[in-house]
């Protein structure tokens, strides 16, 4: 586990609890059925109740507004950030009426854009038993978060998927540890692992998201980046029929960045007509 890694190389030894979530027990249930909060809420209640002393978690399963008493101790380096395809063919050479999994409304709504002659079916599961339905012919293609494949060390070929075309989910490929507000010695151990530069652009993606008013799972897609010195921006949605894609570069630092994307996203959106 990379945090336990990052901890061990300064010096400070770690023990795991098992804690089962919502999306845990009920993995035959799509995730837009199970509400919000489905892979973080068990998690962060066992530091509410101290039984653990901090959380971890893949960001982009925490809510934009965490529980009062609790905050981001610390991120690692991000992974990439992609969506990947796994198939035998490209997304636009595979042939109609192919089958492809996904658990996620926003690639499902890419997908209905961009191949509406394709049968998206849902996939739940952990990566490995998503794979291995992959494999054994139940779907010709499956589309997954890169960094999983990368973080499990899977030998697989996949298809990376153009983040402006299928923009990733707010903080996709980001570990981040939550704890407590007043635990201030905790959180200065692990600023020892905190990696800046992934911050910035993950408290950007999430104040965007925020703007919104989307939350973990939402089918919006947000990525920042660092070039050249700025942040660049690409926030995305689709309703299966239209596509709507802002992106931005700026000057400004985090949150500002995201609140000004999150803001001009909103403003094309009902441009559009997709919002009042």
């Amino acid at each position: 586990m990379k945090v336990e890694e990052a901890l061990n190389k300064i010096g400070v030894e770690t023990e795991f609890i098992e804690v089962k979530t919502k999306a845990d027990l009920f993995q035959n249930e799509p995730l837009d059925k199970l509400g919000k909060g489905v892979f973080e809420k068990e998690v962060n209640q066992a530091v509410l109740e101290n039984k653990a002393d901090v959380a971890v978690h893949s960001m982009k399963d925490i809510l934009t507004e965490i529980h009062k008493d609790l905050e981001i101790f610390a991120v690692l380096p991000r992974d990439p950030p992609y969506d990947v395809l796994i198939a035998n063919k490209g997304l636009f050479d595979l042939e109609k009426g192919s089958i492809i999994g996904t658990s996620s409304i926003r690639r499902k709504n890419f997908l209905k854009f961009y191949r509406p002659d394709l049968e998206v079916k849902d996939l739940r599961g952990n990566v490995d038993t998503r794979i291995k339905k992959y494999l054994d012919k139940q779907y010709e293609g499956i589309i997954l978060a890169e960094a999983s494949i990368i973080r499990l060390g899977i030998n697989i070929n996949y298809i990376r998927l153009d983040p402006y075309s299928f923009t990733p989910e707010a903080n996709q490929g980001i570990i981040v540890v939550i704890g407590k507000k007043k635990d201030e010695k905790l959180k200065k151990l692990f600023s020892e692992i905190n990696d800046e530069e992934t911050l910035k652009v993950a408290l950007a993606e999430r104040k965007a998201l925020s703007v919104v008013g989307g939350g973990c799972h939402s089918p919006i897609g947000v990525y920042f980046e660092k070039l050249n010195g700025e942040l660049h921006g690409i926030m995305s949605t689709s309703t299966g029929k239209r596509k709507i894609t802002v992106e931005e570069y700026f000057n400004e630092e985090d949150q500002e960045a995201g609140e000004k994307l999150g803001k001009k996203f909103l403003e094309e959106m009902k441009n559009e007509g997709i919002i009042p």
